[in-house]
């Protein structure tokens, strides 16, 4: 299948052009790092938030619970997409892009606040869910915001590069996550961190988003969306226009963004569980085991899109694959060990496969839409993916760990969802003209 061709009018890579090339990339990073930082907090303090949310006599129940306040997120994200995407499409990337940040940066504060169920009772964890859906409905425009407005700004050599940064960012958000749900566990005394440490991680999300709303309404707006017919923009629909003529990019950028969604949510988010309650190491000990291996996959992820503008997205993205099949397992065995040190070893091997693939997904999904339609396009792709991989790998695995017994079901799931993408890979991203560094 070909990649579209754009038809708004190419800007020339001037000077002036690179450096507002730069200055929007490291602007819709910073953004995309509050919304990865504000939406994974949630998962880092699982564990504490079943206490607090889900009081049970059965800690898996307790847990289970919270995983599915954590799936809710997922389920509003295709209607947050199609809602920003529309707005991006119409409006411009930028007014997408102020928009879901100050949401994330709303909701994410005000689970900080709040009251528990035993202040509250059932109603505590009713607005939990409120809050955190309104977190997924921001988070399901972000991406698709800040990958349209990166590709669009970026230089057509670098473009692999400059795009890598919204999931390295990205990642340093989770790992900046981490930190602070270490910090708190470690320096906050257990009956106090049920009381309010847990609270401590929402609430940075105010002063973060306040700077970053300043930063994106200080921005300009793309100029392959600028120089797009203002008429012809203000009379389309693009989710409608998406599904007429745009069905199979989008169905490749939702199994491709599946597969991302699995590797990112069981094997960054999840895992951060998985080591306390299933491996047994301290809470504190988890968060700063994850917070390791995740700062190690926020350097290798722009690596990554470095070597992505040398070979194409489509050859980091098998490579990505062929090493979820290779290295998880191996990954897990040596996290199971029960030594901290070589639970670090494991996870930041496991951060291999998942820093090549976070490269290539971003660094293609854009590719498959014209400027018309490609910020409703890849939002709503990515958070399809994201509701199938990432709001049922956690649930999936706990359960799974449940029923089984086995200690490596995480890495079964990776390994399958790795053969999954290879087939993909292989077979349905092919070559395109208007394209080539990016596929051949």
């Amino acid at each position: 299948m070909s990649v579209p061709t754009d038809t708004a009018k190419v800007t020339p890579v001037t000077d002036e052009r690179r450096r507002k090339a730069k200055k929007a990339t490291a602007v819709a990073a910073f953004g995309t790092f509050i919304e990865y930082y504000d939406f994974s907090v949630y998962g880092y303090v699982a564990a504490t938030l079943s206490i607090v949310f889900f009081p049970s006599d059965n800690p898996t129940v307790s847990l289970l619970n919270t995983f599915l306040v954590f799936g809710s997120a997922f389920v509003v994200r295709p209607l947050g997409a199609l809602f920003f995407g529309r707005l991006g499409d119409r409006a411009g990337r930028r007014v997408s892009l102020v928009a879901s940040i100050g949401l994330m940066s709303l909701a994410a504060a005000l689970t900080g606040l709040l009251p528990g169920y035993a202040t509250i009772g059932v109603a505590a964890p009713i607005l939990l869910v409120v809050l955190r859906m309104l977190q997924g409905f921001s988070t399901g425009g972000e991406i698709g915001g800040a990958a349209s407005y990166i590709r669009e700004w970026a230089p057509e050599d670098r473009r692999p590069l400059y795009i890598s940064f919204i999931p390295g960012v990205g990642v340093f958000g989770k790992a900046c996550a981490a930190g602070m749900a270490a910090l708190a566990a470690s320096l906050v005394p257990e009956d106090s961190m049920e009381a309010w440490g847990w609270r401590l991680p929402f609430l940075l999300a105010v002063p973060l988003g306040l700077l970053c709303l300043y930063l994106r309404l200080k921005i300009e707006d793309t100029p392959e969306f600028r120089d797009t017919d203002v008429t012809e923009r203000t009379n389309r629909k693009p989710f409608k226009e998406l599904m007429a003529g745009h069905r199979g990019p989008l169905t490749k950028v939702i199994t491709i963004s599946t597969v991302q969604n699995v590797g990112t949510y069981v094997g960054t988010v999840f895992v951060a569980s998985y080591l306390s309650t299933v491996l047994d190491f301290s809470e504190g000990q988890a968060a700063t085991i994850v917070l390791l291996a995740v700062l190690t996959a926020a350097v290798f992820i722009p690596l990554c899109g470095q070597l992505g503008s040398r070979l194409g997205g489509k050859r980091v993205l098998i490579v990505s694959y062929i090493a979820y099949i290779a290295l998880t397992i191996p990954s897990f065995l040596l996290m199971g060990r029960g030594s901290v040190g070589l639970a670090i070893a494991g996870l930041v091997l496991g951060m291999v496969p998942y820093a090549l693939c976070q490269a290539g997904t971003y660094t293609v999904m854009p590719e498959f839409f014209p400027v018309q339609v490609r910020n409703t396009g890849v939002a709503f792709g990515h958070s399809i993916g994201a509701v199938i991989g990432g709001g049922a790998g956690p649930y999936a695995s706990t359960w799974l760990i449940d029923a089984t017994g086995s200690t490596l079901v995480p890495a079964y799931i990776l390994v399958v969802f790795g053969l999954f993408g290879l087939a993909l890979a292989l077979g349905a991203v092919r070559r395109s003209t208007s394209a080539d560094h990016l596929y051949a």
